[in-house]
């Protein structure tokens, strides 16, 4: 199986187990339990049901090993024979359809009568295992009701998302300024933000990393389902970084009420002061002073105090999790592969580059910052060979010394010796 085959499963895996990174046994069942019962898209697999005890396996690898455990193996058993047969699969599909309101025991009495469980029949627990991964009697009952809640600890919890804000000016155009806030939940500071042209995986990176440095490493990280929150990026980071990334249900912006209502408060106490014509970093500089000066020592309803306050008071109870600026910006680097051609050059985004000749015909990894898809590194196996640069040819032809063979001279002495 190729190797980035194998990550975008280990991704997936990570997707689904993330949310229960950080939580005690019993919530971990419960949202196991409800993941077992989904039809889940999975990369070369395609759709599965995946039971609740393989994924506490992925939940103990991912502990234990990190990341990589999460990528698949081989199988041991590959091209055995299976006790159920794709026909008797098929006809235990079809009674579960005919009677919807049989229990599981009653449906394997009745394929045991049919002689339809091979012999000596399979064990009822097999049945069982077969019939709830598949949802054959399954009945999928709602659970859209809500509480509200608060973690204990400062970096229990931390949720971000997207605001539109007003039209800025850029050069001689004007746009419009999206900001991104992360805030944490147990003390509803903001320890991420910025305002930016877009609400792209580019806007979010240097947020995150500058929040994460300031403040270290959340447990949990709850965001929406926007195609920057989605993104293999942000997942791979978190794993790298151990951070349980977990996401709301699509269209449930009330499950993530603490920070929509400071995008209220926002809207209300910030925004409503600000004057046209103002540029992106005039933005910036603004609302930075008013989470200072304003915000962050503001007494806040939910909590009874200012989030400064409680922050202070909180942090001193927990441990942080910290990572350096070199660490944070290796874990959100974008990874490529590509072949070295035999001139030793690759290719990439419609630009030529070079590197060592060591590497001709060989398939290699490059890495690069989001914002900055020219600053490429070559790596081997995980570890940075370096930084490669764009082709020049004109420089190399300087350098060029082109090894010939003189065989004149070479014939010339042979004859004088003979």
């Amino acid at each position: 199986m190729e190797e980035d085959i194998r990550e975008k499963i280990a991704l997936k895996r990570y997707q689904l187990i993330s949310p229960v990174l950080a939580e005690p046994a019993r919530a971990q069942n419960e949202y196991l339990r409800k993941q077992a019962g989904q039809e889940l898209t999975f990369p070369r697999y395609g759709v599965r049901k995946i039971s609740v005890s393989t994924m506490k396996t992925w939940l103990r690898k991912y502990r234990r090993q990190g990341f990589e455990a999460l990528k698949p193996q081989g199988r041991s058993d590959g091209g055995r024979p299976r006790r159920l047969e794709e026909e008797w699969l098929k006809v235990i599909e079809i009674q579960c359809k005919a009677y919807p309101h049989y229990s599981v025991q009653k449906l394997y009495e009745t394929l045991r009568e049919l002689h339809l469980l091979g012999d000596p029949p399979v064990h009822y627990n097999t049945i069982l295992r077969l019939v709830k991964m598949r949802g054959w009697l399954s009945v999928q009952k709602r659970t859209d009701v809500r509480k509200a809640f608060e973690v204990e600890q400062v970096n229990d919890l931390w949720i971000g998302d997207f605001l539109h804000g007003p039209q800025v000016r850029s050069a001689n155009r004007s746009h419009k300024a999206i900001l991104c806030a992360i805030i944490d939940d147990h003390s509803r500071l903001v320890v991420g933000h910025a305002f930016s042209a877009s609400e792209t995986i580019s806007a979010l990176t240097p947020v995150l990393k500058d929040a994460f440095l300031s403040y270290g490493l959340p447990l949990r990280l709850y965001v929406d389902n926007s195609p920057s929150f989605s993104s293999d990026l942000l997942a791979k980071s978190c794993a790298l970084a151990g951070i349980a990334l977990i996401h709301s249900k699509p269209y449930d912006s009330p499950s993530r009420g603490k920070v929509e209502r400071f995008f209220r408060t926002v809207r209300e106490r910030f925004l409503s002061g600000i004057q046209e014509g103002i540029s992106l970093s005039e933005l910036n500089q603004a609302f930075w002073l008013w989470l200072q000066e304003d915000y962050h020592h503001k007494l806040h309803s939910g909590i009874g105090e200012s989030p400064v306050d409680r922050y202070q008071s909180g942090v001193s109870r927990v441990e942080l999790r910290r990572l350096s600026k070199a660490e944070l910006d290796e874990i959100f680097l974008i990874r490529h592969e590509r072949v070295v051609n035999n001139d030793a050059t690759i290719s990439f985004k419609g630009a030529l580059y070079e590197v060592p000749a060591a590497y001709i015909r060989q398939k290699i990894e490059l890495r690069h910052p989001v914002d900055d898809p020219q600053e490429l590194y070559l790596y081997d196996q995980g570890v940075r060979v370096g930084r490669i640069k764009l082709l020049d040819k004109k420089e190399n032809a300087r350098t060029f010394r082109p090894q010939q063979v003189n065989t004149h001279l070479s014939f010339h002495k042979k004859k004088v010796r003979s």
